[in-house]
């Protein structure tokens, strides 16, 4: 849920919070680099490196700092929070093997889709992949979509506010006008589409999954490169495969 913005944050707690996102996206870090990507002063830098290192959150070895077990700890416990992942791992291998592409699931938080699990199935793994993601932002992911058209407008214009509309390939949609032009028509429609708006040469169709009370937990996408898919196979394969892949992972998680 994106919270009202207009309240005091601390901006040391976000420095330390960067590094420590930083040292985790690089898999360990030294000073030296932290200096060049990280906006303060070295000096000030090291204190947080100290602190972080006092509460157990990083390790130093031979002046690399690097992410603690501790955080793995912690993330398991938090992990224990959502849905099992055999359960949706289910769900997403059947997608995969009955349509031949790529089937992610991923937890809508804070505005973004944050990667829970994903399967290629029989798909290629080759000249098919992506980099990997563990974060996407919402206008233009398939899932991402879908969920969109489900907020109430006051809410995706706050989600807008806080991540903007990050043009990530030439035909991703960066207009605000156009964009909910796209979510009324992924509203009536029932899952989102996107047309090589998330990575040149690739197409996928996503929805959004409940938890049993009605709100929104995730999305559900399935995609794969566009010679493989055009709008006929969404319209009258894809999108019904997905929509029932959907109603299955919510029975699962409900049950």
């Amino acid at each position: 849920m994106i919270e009202n913005t207009d309240r005091r944050t601390l901006k040391t707690t976000q420095t330390s919070l960067r590094i420590l996102t930083l040292v985790l996206e690089h898999d360990g870090l030294t000073l030296a680099e932290l200096d060049g990507m990280v906006d303060s002063p070295k000096s000030s830098i090291l204190s947080h490196l100290d602190t972080l290192r006092d509460s157990r959150y990083l390790v130093k070895t031979d002046g690399v700092y690097r992410v603690s077990f501790r955080v793995a700890l912690l993330g398991d416990r938090v992990k224990a929070r959502y849905p099992d992942r055999d359960r949706v791992s289910s769900v997403l291998e059947d997608l995969a093997e009955t349509t031949g592409e790529e089937a992610n699931f991923t937890i809508f938080e804070h505005g973004r889709l944050l990667m829970f699990h994903g399967t290629s199935g029989s798909a290629a793994t080759t000249e098919d992949e992506t980099d990997y993601r563990s974060e996407y932002y919402l206008h233009n992911t398939a899932a991402g979509k879908a969920i969109l058209a489900e907020l109430d407008p006051t809410r995706v214009e706050r989600i807008l506010d806080k991540w903007g509309l990050p043009r990530e390939s030439e035909a991703t949609i960066t207009d605000r006008e156009r964009l909910f032009d796209e979510l009324a028509e992924t509203g009536e429609r029932g899952y989102g589409i996107v047309d090589e708006e998330f990575a040149p040469g690739l197409v996928a169709v996503g929805a959004a999954v409940h938890r049993d009370e009605g709100t929104v937990l995730g999305g559900l996408s399935v995609g794969g490169p566009k010679y493989r898919i055009d709008r006929t196979r969404i319209d009258h394969e894809l999108g019904e495969q997905l929509l029932s892949a959907v109603n299955s992972l919510e029975s699962t998680l409900h049950s």
